[in-house]
């Protein structure tokens, strides 16, 4: 009974104690609830605020990215609204009926007008663009007028031009380099197809500073076939044997934008990947053979190549159009060919082959049998000019 009364009177004497606890439990529960409650409105303000800011500042700051979003895509559509309205001006031409010219050939216009819709004449306003003439085939000369209102009207002649390789042409300079040296370190032993970076960098100078043009061997092609007009300060730049032999030159062409090709003997190489060591944006690989850069022959320098099969040379150029990554034109090792070695070049798809003779190709050459000018590196600057053509 003692223990028993003692036990019940400790149990009477918890009993505040444990209300105690369950009051400061309430407690807690309530203080986590309103603090979760306080949180929770205060992440709402946070992003109604947030939201706000950022709306606010593409309405009100225009330097802003958003700003410039939204004004790109007003002056888009500005751009398609006008598009889509219809100008005030029109055109009109006279003798609609289907024109050929020969490529080359001045076109003879046939006459148009213009006029706005209140009877303004807009004739001497008229824009023609006959950019499209210079190439063979079904062409457009363009006739654009703006109208009183702000859009432009146009109109367009179709004309047929035609291939034509007897228009008077300057002709167009393929330059045969070969090696580039530093006049600090000159080579022991050099001849006349050793140029100097500093010869080298004034002629890319001139060429750069002079607006020259650098055709593609494709357009090459097309200019011998007469099917296209090249810009009459154009030129080709090519290196024979190899980037290994000019690679000093590869920085002057990259400081001038001067793009060139680089005739690579490809049995040189292990490997694609190995000449590609010396790559850039500015040198384009093409073949100067596989192995055919030797002797064996009994034609001019007595190169084998003269002296190869069908079969064997185009064996030969497979090999080096893998290592050159390019197929589009070929230099004859040591400037010997043959017409059976012509033909060979034609089954191979190649588009251009270029020889040693010294000149430049004019529209009706024959593609594979294509003369460069000689570059020495004896010349002046005043040689080189005039070596191509220039003024």
């Amino acid at each position: 009974m003692n223990d028993y009364k003692s036990v019940n009177h400790k149990k009477k004497k918890l009993k505040p104690a444990g209300r105690k606890r369950n009051n400061y439990r309430k407690k807690q529960l309530f203080v986590r609830s309103a603090a979760g409650a306080v949180i929770f409105v205060i992440t709402i303000i946070a992003t109604i605020l947030l939201w706000n800011f950022f709306v606010g500042r593409d309405k009100k700051e225009p330097g802003s990215d958003h700003a410039e979003t939204g004004n790109v895509l007003s002056d888009q559509n500005k751009t398609d609204n006008e598009k889509s309205q219809k100008s005030s001006a029109s055109i009109t031409l006279e003798e609609t009926s289907h024109l050929q010219i020969k490529l080359g050939e001045a076109f003879t216009e046939l006459g148009y007008t213009a006029v706005d819709e209140d009877g303004t004449d807009l004739t001497s306003s008229v824009r023609v663009d006959m950019s499209g003439l210079n190439r063979a085939g079904e062409q457009q000369v363009v006739y654009t007028v703006r109208g009183n209102n702000g859009v432009t009207a146009e109109a367009v002649r179709q004309v047929e031009v035609l291939p034509n390789t007897e228009y008077e042409s300057p002709g167009l300079p393929i330059c045969m380099y070969h090696y580039v040296y530093d006049p600090a370190e000159p080579p022991e032993s050099s001849d006349s197809n050793f140029i100097s970076t500093t010869a080298l960098a004034e002629e890319m100078q001139y060429l750069h500073d002079n607006g020259y043009y650098f055709p593609t061997w494709q357009e090459v092609r097309d200019y011998v076939d007469g099917k296209l007009l090249l810009p009459e300060k154009s030129i080709v730049l090519t290196f024979d044997d190899g980037p290994n032999y000019m690679y000093l030159g590869t920085p002057i062409l990259e400081q001038y934008r001067t793009p060139a090709t680089s005739f690579v003997i490809a049995g040189y190489w292990d490997s694609k990947e190995m000449l590609y060591g010396y790559a850039s944006d500015y040198l384009t690989f093409q073949s100067h053979s596989y192995k055919m850069h030797q002797g064996g022959g009994n034609i001019g320098h007595g190169g084998i190549y003269t002296a190869m099969s069908r079969e064997e040379v185009l064996s030969d150029l497979r090999a080096s159009f893998e290592i050159c990554g390019n197929s589009d034109a070929f230099a004859y090792p040591f400037g010997d060919y043959t017409a059976e070695g012509c033909a060979a070049l034609e089954e191979s798809g190649l588009l251009c082959a270029v020889t040693t003779e010294n000149n430049k190709c004019y529209p009706g050459d024959n593609p594979y049998l294509l003369p460069r000018v000689r570059m020495t590196g004896s010349q002046t600057l005043a040689e080189f000019i005039a070596a191509i053509g220039g003024a």
